[in-house]
């Protein structure tokens, strides 16, 4: 549906042509799109649906694995006052710290919920977004560490970017990884106390202008989700399925091997369809991690700050939780809390990483050293071969388009919110037959089967419809005038024409449809989803925070251009 709505001219889809019967639904403004945008370059390049995702997950898998052996790395690199050591245990040092990043990428790869959100789970925007994990702190890390330091501007730039690359894909990030990313944020600034105050307090307003500066780039995405989020019935994504009640995670689910390809479907045991796997290596490596907290003071201090996470994160998930859950409202949209292994996946395989080059003291003087590393990287991959192994099935034509969305309502009825013009429930709609045909055909979100238009008063008969991905409609012809109604659900931001003329139109009772009247003769009607203002301040606040981003990435570059010229270079 995100790809129909981009072949239909809306560069960022907000409607979603398929849902609620073939009514539609506004959900790109609740959905984070930075993921569908990802898995579209993949269709635009000649992919189908189902291998553009397979894609996606794979471009996913490769920038996690890189960015937790980057930030690994990072926390491993010499300070500056070993570099003045003898240049071969330097050298060790440093490859000492890239096999550890490497095996730490390699537990975050690996891990279990890593391939449940896959292999499971199917979903796609959830994975990609632990692609972003390690980035975002790596680059906070880097701008609170080196403060206003010469570069400061590239490193803010970099981390507002990351932040907001978060955040824009998924909506989860805001409730559940940002707060995460606070903690670690307070940790780093505690850890430069005693510092200057000047020094500190830039470190601080740094960090706060990179949480600012990424909010006002989600705000394309934020400020319509705030302000035309509350048209929908929301509840529903609270309650039955969705109530965090229902989905906690008992103790022994962390360390029991069963894996599953159901759902979390028994609110009240362990006996869920899926499994919720801390896994094994991770743990043991992870909890390896107290042998290392003799070390240095600030490793020692990450490593605390690693274990407390991923304790207090294990602990979050688990029925003993429910008071916080209940009194902290805004955590209900998380839905399940077994969400959060997203998150003890990131802390819990940075501290392997940490962990293994704290047991591996002998990479320090001997350069064979590294095989062990490798054998653990190896036992890493062997250990998860079991979960990968899905039996794959052909990809069924209906899968690929609109019928996907329509049998799973049916069968999940619980799962559908309609808009708050909706005053009365309904099971069908005159596009359910359609969907059931045996000739139904659709041709990357286009067709003209389905029936977008009814004559509700008046003599007359729709000659032909069309339904596009954030477009509607078809020709009529009237004997007399007539009200048309066009099967879509209203929501803010839909204009229609008649024979390309604006027409005026309104809300119907009780489903919450458009209806216009239509004078006698034959006419083209077309219905299309546009733009509103609360979205077009988002895009102008987003816009112009691009700018200030882009000016502070080229500032940098410009200063050394400068420094050269004057240089007589």
């Amino acid at each position: 549906m995100f790809d129909a709505s981009i072949r239909d001219g809306a560069w960022w889809p907000r409607w979603a042509m398929h849902h609620i019967q073939g009514y539609g639904y506004p959900t790109f403004i609740i959905q984070a799109p930075l993921g569908f945008y990802v898995a579209e370059i993949f269709v635009l390049l000649g992919a189908g649906y189902t291998l553009a995702a397979k894609w996606a997950w794979a471009t996913g898998f490769l920038v996690a694995g890189w960015g937790m052996y980057q930030l690994v790395v990072h926390w491993l690199t010499p300070e500056p006052s070993v570099l003045a050591e003898p240049v071969r245990e330097k050298m060790l040092r440093i490859d000492s710290a890239r096999l550890a990043g490497v095996v730490a990428g390699l537990v975050y790869v690996f891990i279990p919920y890593h391939l449940v959100d896959i292999y499971v789970r199917a979903a796609l925007n959830d994975s990609l977004l632990l692609a972003w994990f390690p980035w975002v702190f790596l680059t906070f890390d880097r701008l609170i560490v080196q403060g206003l330091l010469a570069g400061w501007q590239h490193r803010l730039a970099l981390a507002m970017l990351c932040l907001a690359g978060a955040l824009l894909t998924h909506t989860f990030a805001l409730v559940s990884f940002a707060p995460l990313l606070v903690t670690f944020v307070l940790f780093r600034l505690a850890l430069s106390w005693g510092q200057p105050a000047r020094q500190l307090l830039g470190r601080v307003g740094l960090a706060g202008a990179a949480g600012i500066g990424a909010l006002l780039l989600f705000a394309c995405f934020l400020l319509p989700l705030l302000v035309e989020g509350q048209y929908l019935k929301q509840q529903v994504y609270t309650t039955n399925t969705y109530d965090f009640r229902n989905n906690f995670v008992y103790l022994g689910q962390f360390f029991s091997p069963f894996w599953g390809y159901g759902y979390s479907d028994d609110p009240k045991g362990a006996n869920d369809g899926m499994g919720f796997q801390v896994g094994v290596i991770a743990l043991l490596l992870g909890s390896a991690a107290i042998y290392g907290l003799n070390k240095k003071p600030y490793r020692r201090a990450v490593m605390l700050y690693l274990i407390g996470a991923t304790v207090a994160l294990l602990w979050l998930m688990t029925p003993g939780a429910q008071p916080l859950w209940e009194v902290a409202t805004p955590l209900a949209v998380i839905q399940f809390p077994w969400r959060l292994l997203s998150l003890s996946a990131f802390t819990l395989s940075a501290l392997a990483g940490l962990a293994v080059w704290n047991l591996l003291p002998t990479l320090l003087n001997k350069a064979e050293g590294g095989g062990g590393l490798l054998m653990i990287g190896l036992l890493i991959m062997f250990a998860s071969t079991s979960y990968i192994n899905a039996q794959l099935q052909p990809i069924e034509p209906w899968r690929e388009d609109g019928r996907a969305i329509f049998r799973f309502e049916r069968e999940h009825p619980d799962m559908i919110a309609p808009t708050q013009w909706v005053k009365q429930p309904f099971t069908e709609s005159p596009m359910s037959k359609d969907y059931a045909a045996d000739t139904y055909r659709e041709d990357y979100g286009e067709h003209g089967l389905l029936e977008r238009l009814s004559i509700l008063k008046g003599a007359g008969k729709v000659l032909s419809n069309y339904s596009r991905g954030s477009s509607g409609g078809g020709v009529v012809q009237l004997q007399q005038p007539a009200v048309v109604r066009i099967n879509e659900f209203y929501f803010p931001g839909w204009q229609v024409r008649i024979d390309g003329v604006l027409t005026p139109y309104r809300v119907s009772d009780p489903y919450g449809l458009i209806e216009v009247d239509v004078p006698a003769g034959e006419h083209h009607i077309d219905a299309r989803m546009n733009s509103t203002p609360v979205r077009q301040v988002g895009a102008a606040i987003s816009l112009a925070t691009l700018l200030v981003v882009m000016g502070l990435l080229a500032w940098p570059m410009r200063h050394r251009l400068a420094g050269v010229r004057m240089a007589g270079v």
